[in-house]
């Protein structure tokens, strides 16, 4: 009986293990990516309002940060917007849940080595904006 209750107890303690690393954000992910290309487009884009930089910064404890500088009009005005939030990565996709403006953020969002990929709807009805970000 002793064996038996032994060997329960592993199976329990390695499936706590395995539910507490699965969804949880792994240190291997943790790092800054910087924004290389908007819908294709290297950065800085031209005209305005468009993206001139930007970062993700996601943390060992999954946490998660957006900043995306844009040039707002012709005269060069530029607007740093930021998000900041949790992530929760399921084997290639990044579960982000990002707060700006009072309201949460949940672009569609993936990574592959050292390149992050986000994906949501344009403002205006347009075709979806796809920003890929590199590791630093």
């Amino acid at each position: 009986m002793t064996h038996v209750y032994q060997t329960y107890r592993a199976i329990v303690a390695l499936a706590v293990v395995a539910a507490c690393t699965n969804g949880v954000a792994p240190a291997d992910v943790g790092g800054t990516y910087d924004l290389q290309t908007v819908n294709g487009a290297p950065l800085p884009l031209a005209g305005a309002p468009a993206a001139v930089s930007g970062s993700v910064t996601l943390t060992a404890a999954g946490a998660a940060e957006r900043r995306v500088t844009y040039r707002m009009d012709a005269q060069g005005t530029l607007r740093e917007f930021a998000a900041t939030g949790t992530f929760r990565l399921r084997g290639s996709i990044l579960e982000l849940a990002l707060h700006e403006d009072g309201s949460v953020w949940k672009p569609t969002a993936s990574i592959a080595g050292a390149t992050v990929r986000l994906r949501y709807p344009h403002p205006a009805d347009g075709a979806d904006i796809v920003e890929t970000y590199q590791r630093r």
